[in-house]
């Protein structure tokens, strides 16, 4: 009987362990979310290529907060570019980690500023829209 017990009490411990998201976990999350943003809000005829570099950090927007820069290839007809772009998302762990969630802060898209930026909205509310809905898309 005691044995029985022991080994149910490891397995809801083990069970409850193999839910947990680490750092990297979310970190790629993120970057799957910044690079399906960036794509929606490139102009008309422009698609996003490769990923080839993903950096993280915390961000100085705030608690909570990540900074992500993805490097990545724009194909734009037959003429290759490689860019950085960047995004701010607004991140939370549930209890022990045991999940992730974000949503988006801020956007940078050559030279423009989409999402907040300290109490002000940039960008159009259609914009918003579409980043929200890709990035959703593309974390869940």
């Amino acid at each position: 009987m005691k044995t029985a017990l022991r080994f149910m009490f490891l397995t809801a411990c083990a069970l409850t362990l193999t839910g947990c998201v680490n750092r990297d976990q979310a970190d790629a999350t993120l970057a799957k979310g910044c690079a399906a943003g960036v794509a929606s809000l490139l102009p008309e005829g422009t698609t996003l290529g490769e990923v080839r570099k993903s950096t993280f950090s915390a961000s100085p927007e705030g608690p909570n907060t990540r900074h992500v820069a993805i490097t990545a290839v724009t194909m734009d007809g037959y003429l290759e570019q490689e860019a950085t772009y960047e995004c701010i998302f607004e991140e939370n762990f549930g209890f022990m980690n045991t999940n992730h969630t974000a949503s988006i802060y801020q956007v940078r898209v050559n030279d423009q500023i989409y999402g907040k930026s300290g109490n002000q909205i940039q960008g159009s509310f259609d914009d918003f829209v579409k980043l929200t809905d890709a990035i959703r898309k593309a974390m869940y």
